[in-house]
């Protein structure tokens, strides 16, 4: 990891005033907007800030997550989060941003995160996760015209499968709108009898 990306660790000094938590589903997002308020303190200055297009790791166990989530910013132009998640951006040219998005959200690295959590080392669903041995651990790094053509094709991928989740949800909801209009009687099933 410490090969590829660079520790994070810059105070908000601007002021920024947009708390981010992660979300399997949505990624950083703003907490107003995740918890309809927000629950970071009234003073962000100690939080990190995050840049759009950099990563925040988690330690949290969430669903789909057994060893914490690893987000990159993608919604807004910068954001702060808290000074617990591990923050990092890239740090090789040839290193591409779309690629590691889809490599973390794989969670490939959990073999490694599982090998450095501490014993005894969850607390509160909190993982025990050192950043020294965070940076340490081991990643794939293949040619930058590989990780450019494997991000593609992951990326649509992604697409269609969001194109088909949106499909089944509008099928769905025409299912129950008619189920509605026939168990309520305002549309009728002609039958015909047979002879």
């Amino acid at each position: 990891m410490g090969s590829v990306f660079s520790r994070i660790t810059r105070k908000n000094t601007e002021g920024n005033d947009h708390a981010l938590t992660i979300s399997g589903v949505h990624g950083l997002i703003d907490q107003r907007e995740f918890f309809n308020k927000r629950v970071a303190a009234n003073d962000l200055s100690g939080y990190y800030l995050l840049r759009h297009g950099e990563f925040a790791y988690n330690k949290s166990y969430s669903t789909g997550y057994d060893y914490g989530a690893i987000k990159r910013l993608n919604r807004y132009d910068a954001g702060v989060v808290s000074t617990l998640y591990i923050c990092f951006g890239l740090k090789r040219e040839d290193a591409v941003s779309d690629f590691y998005e889809h490599f973390f959200e794989a969670n490939l690295l959990n073999e490694g995160i599982a090998g450095i959590a501490q014993e005894g080392a969850r607390n509160h669903g909190l993982l025990n996760v050192s950043v020294v041995d965070f940076f340490e651990l081991p990643i794939i790094f293949p040619p930058a015209s590989e990780q450019r053509a494997i991000a593609a094709v992951l990326t649509t991928l992604d697409t269609e499968i969001a194109a088909l989740e949106a499909l089944k949800a509008k099928v769905a909801e025409q299912k129950r709108g008619l189920m509605d209009a026939l168990l309520t009687g305002q549309v009728r099933v002609k039958c015909e009898e047979t002879s």
